[in-house]
């Protein structure tokens, strides 16, 4: 008797505590909501200071802007007002199902809700760009309490929420909401990134944009399949001189190599994942560059040393600390018994190796040439010292200029067109390393299901 009146009070009080919790969600969502209705972002174009409510930016047509020589009104991005109408919508979903006991759509409702502030984020650089056309640089954003409020409590709610189908799924709710929020990341930083360089392409055209051959924003060319092939032509040429010895590196070190040695290597190849990428660039420029230039002459190549090559040699040492790495783990993660049974079939060390061990380890490989090959896309400032920069169709011994170069050359003085075709280059770089991802994915499942076949 006295443990079933245990049982009881147990459940009584695992009821009460689920209560109290569902009403902290409902109250903190519904301050989530009216949020939206408070001093949400202050604008400021020079000394005009505009300070608006989430609901303003969904009701007001725009910001009267007064330019230099010239004044007009900035129209608020559709993103920001979609955004702020599905924010506050999702809130108040949020706390209607969570007083009806409906524990995950309301998590998942707080969760999206507070997504949102992020997407106005987003939003405010497409409001930069249409002030530098009206000559004023001096913008900045300021975002106020409550902009933070809902990006806050929405995750707080989530978990509150979740936290109501018991105490035991508190860890499990912490950590969905974290995975959520990292595919949120995501999601946010692809529509970023469409909606940043879709305008640009829009008024440009698609094919004079990718396939136009002449970058020059003075007179509105904006071409970059120069930039595009010089890329691509880095990425292979760094992928076919790092891999493969990235690879050996790694075989030696987790099969052949003895511990004094591997204590030896393992240090030097940590210490080139540390090293900072100017610090790269500046070998590249005070020690390829002159080499390069040096062997041009004496050979009568025509180069002044900044080239395509220089780009390449210094992408490919980059790349190696990466691919060693991932690929050693995936080489010590394959089981003894695999080296033990082709050992045993009278197979020899080097033949087990190539036959067995790589085979079996081929998806952590994969793995590690995947994000050498993302560093080497991705990288800008070592690039920048060595390659010339110079916009033109690539060739091995002359100066290049690739996607990230010409972003982060430019930026900081662009405006209007320009500005818009620099975040298109942005577009088309994300498009190039998803293809890149997707692409070498599908190599490694491949590999990995004619193996179990």
């Amino acid at each position: 008797m006295e443990n079933r009146m245990t049982d009881e009070q147990r459940d009584r009080r695992r009821e009460k505590t689920q209560l109290i919790v569902r009403i902290t969600a409902a109250v903190l969502g519904m301050v989530s909501a009216a949020s939206f209705f408070l001093p949400y972002l202050t604008f400021i174009f020079r000394k005009q200071v505009y300070t608006v409510s989430a609901l303003q930016l969904l009701t007001v047509r725009g910001f009267r802007v007064r330019g230099p020589q010239m004044e007009g009104i900035v129209t608020i991005p559709v993103l920001a007002r979609a955004s702020v109408v599905v924010g506050l919508a999702l809130a108040v979903a949020g706390v209607v199902l969570i007083l009806l006991k409906r524990a995950v759509p309301a998590g998942a409702c707080f969760i999206l809700s507070a997504l949102t502030p992020l997407l106005v984020l987003i939003s405010t650089g497409e409001i930069q760009s249409a002030v530098t056309q009206l000559n004023v640089v001096q913008m900045s954003v300021r975002y106020l309490t409550p902009f933070f409020l809902v990006l806050a409590l929405g995750v707080f709610c989530a978990v509150l929420s979740l936290w109501t189908m018991g105490s035991e799924r508190l860890a499990q709710s912490i950590f969905l909401v974290c995975a959520c929020g990292s595919i949120g990341s995501v999601l946010i930083i692809t529509i970023y990134v469409i909606v940043s360089g879709a305008p640009a392409i829009g008024k440009i055209g698609l094919l004079p944009f990718l396939f136009g051959t002449k970058w020059a924003a003075g007179s509105g060319q904006f071409g970059i399949l120069p930039m595009i092939l010089s890329s691509i032509a880095a990425t292979v040429g760094a992928v076919l001189l790092g891999v493969p010895v990235g690879i050996f590196t790694a075989v030696f070190l987790s099969e052949t190599a003895q511990p004094a040695v591997a204590k030896a290597v393992h240090p030097a190849v940590e210490l080139l994942a540390g090293i900072p990428s100017v610090i790269y660039g500046f070998f590249g420029m005070l020690v390829v560059v002159p080499f390069i230039k040096r062997c041009g002459e004496i050979f009568h190549w025509n180069t002044q040393g900044d080239s395509l090559l220089a780009a390449i040699l210094i992408l490919a040492v980059m790349v190696l600390p990466t691919i060693v790495s991932v690929s050693e783990t995936a080489l010590r993660a394959v089981p003894d018994a695999y080296r033990e049974a082709s050992m045993a079939l009278g197979a020899t060390p080097v033949r087990t190796i190539f036959k067995v061990t790589l085979p079996a380890a081929r998806s952590g490989v994969l793995s590690g040439v995947i994000l050498g090959v993302g560093r080497a896309v991705g990288e800008t400032m070592a690039v920048i010292m060595v390659a010339g920069n110079v916009a033109n169709m690539p060739r091995l011994l002359g100066s290049v200029r690739f996607l990230t170069t010409g972003i982060a050359l430019e930026l900081s003085y662009s405006s209007g067109l320009h500005r818009q075709a620099l975040f298109a280059i942005g577009l088309v770089l994300f498009v190039f390393i998803m293809i890149v991802d997707v692409l070498f994915t599908y190599i490694s499942r491949k590999g990995v299901k004619m193996d179990a076949e």
